[in-house]
């Protein structure tokens, strides 16, 4: 009677790289879903049918009394986010895409940290990717202080081919009564030029 061993290794090799295939394969296929329906803007901020109309794209209504501004890039956005941070009592929570280490990464770390050790909640939820190029150091400032950081998402090689499905989301929410939210990163020097970038407080 043959030995099967050869044979066994054989067949075991070819089932590992039609796995291997298999996996490789389910990555790169299908891919990111794409938006087709875009969302026309048809009232100015100051139109009272701008609140009720977000109000019905975000879910719940927005309360009597809720008013919104828009802050055009880095020279409006950032000081009046630190303002918040600075002037919160009870709680912070901060959801980005983007937060990089530089100037302005520093003075949002230096403005969690103080909070934190005057008695605020302060949560800080940071995607993966987004965040690869913020120091450690700030991070480790910021956990010392008390600040719940976490970073979610990371890269596996089990989905190489949708490596870019992410949230994106940027949110500041402080006391609970002022929000932040729009197409802004922790990524910019607080001087010099930017991206035109808009965020809705």
């Amino acid at each position: 009677m043959r030995d099967a061993s050869p044979w066994l290794l054989v067949a075991g090799v070819v089932a590992s790289l039609c796995l291997f295939a298999g996996l490789l394969v389910s990555n790169f296929v299908g891919g990111e879903t794409k938006i087709e329906r875009r969302i026309e803007r048809l009232y100015a901020l100051d139109d009272p049918r701008f609140m009720h109309e977000l109000g019905v794209l975000l879910g719940p209504p927005f309360m009597e009394g809720t008013k919104a501004r828009a802050l055009l890039n880095g020279d409006e956005i950032f000081p009046s986010m630190l303002a918040a941070i600075r002037g919160a009592k009870v709680s912070i929570t901060f959801e980005t895409y983007i937060y990089w280490s530089g100037d302005i990464g520093r003075a949002f770390a230096d403005a969690l940290v103080e909070r934190a050790r005057q008695g605020v909640k302060v949560h800080v939820l940071l995607d993966w990717v987004g965040s690869a190029k913020m120091d450690d150091s700030l991070v480790a400032m910021m956990v010392k202080a008390g600040v719940q950081i976490r970073r979610f998402h990371p890269p596996h090689w089990s989905h190489l081919g949708r490596l870019n499905n992410r949230t994106h989301r940027k949110l500041l929410v402080v006391d609970g009564r002022v929000g932040f939210t729009g197409g802004v990163g922790v990524a910019f020097a607080l001087d010099g030029p930017r991206p035109r970038t808009r965020a809705l407080a």
